[in-house]
């Protein structure tokens, strides 16, 4: 027997055993979103039992009855991540894929089979809490005792003559077992460590979103209380009262603004799913904004250059566009022009809101949208942009924030055009005269 012939053999052995784990990973990966770690034990079982059979299919015959492989690999890879439920079936499953091939090599394998079955079920309770590294150099010790009995002792005992052959087979074998363990478990930590990330984010998100409440609620709520409590201490005083209970009842709206806000953070998606009149609601929104623009100096621009349509809510559209507006106006506090357009481009129609104010750096555009992160400092809560970003999603939109410090910035809505097919109207990008304005 060639040694070159046993090496070649083992190496595609092993790089099969590699294909279909990798494969199988990428499988379960995908399906189970990584919300999943574990494989049920049936799983594992026909798996093992698919790669122990590739194996033997791939075996080369060194004498008469005798077949080696690396088989040994999956074998031990049920048994580790199956444990009890699936060894001894793996066991059997081995000797049956072996019997129908006859030989002297029959009963090696099943005392091969049995002894193994006993001893992984051994120590592989007393190996799950060891660091990674003591339980790779265990298993890959087994798979060398493997070697050991599944080829140097039958070469003994019924005097093969390819003694010589015993380094490469226990050397490759004990590699592969060491190299495709590995690998199992660094996917495995993998998968915890994206799952503890999820987890991570949740947390974070909540923890912010608590931050927030707490601080925005609690201060109006701490008005309140003061000025009931000076309410109290002079009744009679009914022009100061007044007063007070106005400056009371504002607060209290603040705080129900605040927490409306986290609801709609919490239910982002529309309830109300309808065709959106586009010009309507940027009017509409417009309408609203402008004695707040007045206020402030700040000149409103709005054009829209198409007549078409998206699908959602039209409370929730007007909600994203005064969010983004107000931001845009406040963040000019010397004054400067506040301009909205829509077009349509490429089948989509575009919503842009532009302002001259004071901008954002490329780290503070990475953050917008997160919760609790506000350019208004003590006077935000960064509910308002995340509550945009998922409306805008809810309604199968996109967002893009372009802005440079000093030189305003351009928040730019993106929406798929409704197409009213049981009319018979369906939008044809293609014949439709696609205008794009300037931000000037």
């Amino acid at each position: 027997m060639d040694h070159f012939d046993l090496l070649t053999g083992l190496l595609i052995n092993l790089l099969v055993i590699l294909i279909v784990i990798l494969l199988l990973n990428f499988h379960y990966l995908s399906r189970n979103k990584v919300h999943k770690l574990q494989l049920s034990s049936l799983s594992i079982y026909l798996i093992s039992s698919f790669l122990i059979l590739v194996s033997m299919g791939l075996s080369v015959q060194l004498e008469d009855g005798f077949l080696y492989d690396l088989r040994c690999i999956p074998f031990l890879l049920g048994g580790i991540y199956g444990g009890r439920k699936v060894m001894p079936w793996l066991a059997v499953t081995m000797v049956a894929i072996r019997l129908p091939m006859m030989g002297t090599g029959v009963i090696i394998t099943m005392i091969i089979a049995i002894l193994f079955t006993a001893i992984i079920l051994y120590v592989r309770p007393r190996m799950e809490n060891k660091a990674l590294k003591a339980r790779v150099y265990t298993y890959s010790a087994l798979s060398f005792g493997y070697s050991v009995l599944s080829f140097w002792l039958p070469s003994v005992i019924f005097d093969f003559g390819e003694l010589s052959s015993f380094p490469i087979y226990s050397a490759v074998l004990t590699g592969s077992t060491f190299f495709v363990f590995y690998l199992c478990e660094i996917i495995r930590t993998i998968y915890i460590l994206q799952l503890k990330s999820i987890k991570y984010e949740k947390m974070q998100v909540v923890s912010h979103l608590a931050a927030s409440m707490s601080h925005e609620v609690r201060n109006p709520l701490t008005t309140v209380r003061g000025f009931l409590q000076l309410i109290n201490e002079d009744p009679s005083n009914i022009s100061n009262n007044k007063e007070l209970s106005e400056v009371a009842v504002s607060e209290i709206d603040r705080a129900t603004e605040v927490i409306n806000q986290y609801l709609n953070f919490a239910r982002p998606h529309p309830e109300l799913e309808e065709e959106v009149a586009i010009r309507d609601e940027i009017n509409r929104s417009k309408e609203i904004i402008m004695p707040l623009a007045v206020k402030r100096g700040i000149t409103l621009k709005a054009n829209v250059l198409h007549h078409h349509s998206i699908k959602g809510d039209p409370n929730k559209l007007q909600q994203v566009l005064i969010n983004v507006m107000k931001n845009g106006l406040e963040a000019m506090e010397n004054g400067g022009t506040l301009r909205i357009f829509s077009y349509l481009e490429n089948g989509k129609i575009f919503i842009v809101i532009n302002d001259t104010g004071i901008g954002m750096t490329k780290e503070q555009l990475m953050r917008l949208g997160e919760p609790y992160f506000s350019m208004k400092g003590k006077n935000g809560t960064g509910l308002g942009m995340m509550t945009v970003y998922q409306l805008v999603e809810g309604m199968k939109g996109t967002i893009k924030v372009l802005s440079k410090p000093g030189k305003g910035t351009s928040v730019i809505l993106s929406f798929p055009p409704y197409n009213k097919k049981e009319e018979g109207t369906a939008l044809n990008p293609a014949r439709t005269t696609e205008v794009r304005p300037s931000l000037r």
